[in-house]
């Protein structure tokens, strides 16, 4: 598992939300919202490469652990990004570059709370999951 790339994924999540959460209260223009929807796709683009290789290196081995407690926390994971996912796939949907110009303070406040949630997430695979798997990765070498 390539734990390095991981951690780096998550400083760009982390660098791209905090870009796009310092552009959407700021939606004057339609220029605004298309620099919006920019940072929207490329964090999304970063996301999904992110969990591509979450769901093809880590989880697989989480998941066929014989300890009950790191296949408890990898599934629990698994569901919570699953629903996770789903949001965010219907706010790339929902926000296109003309409802965010038509409707910023609606887009400002959904975004604002979605970043929040991917925030939680990464904190929470930093403190509790990639340490589990580190362990689990180091034991299998």
């Amino acid at each position: 598992m390539d734990f390095q790339k991981l951690h780096g994924q998550h400083r760009a999540i982390v660098r791209l939300a905090s870009d796009l959460m310092s552009v959407v209260g700021e939606v004057r223009t339609r220029e605004d919202a298309v620099e919006a929807r920019l940072l929207l796709e490329r964090l999304d683009r970063v996301l999904g490469l992110h969990l591509e290789l979450e769901d093809r290196t880590m989880m697989p081995a989480l998941m066929s652990s014989p300890d009950p407690k790191t296949r408890a926390l990898a599934a629990d994971c698994v569901e919570e990004m699953g629903g996770l996912a789903q949001v965010w796939n219907g706010h790339l949907a929902t926000w296109a570059v003309e409802q965010i110009h038509g409707e910023p303070d609606r887009f400002a406040s959904a975004t604002r709370s979605l970043m929040e949630a991917v925030a939680r997430r990464v904190d929470r695979e930093e403190r509790e999951l990639y340490p589990v798997a580190e362990a689990v990765a180091d034991r299998a070498a």
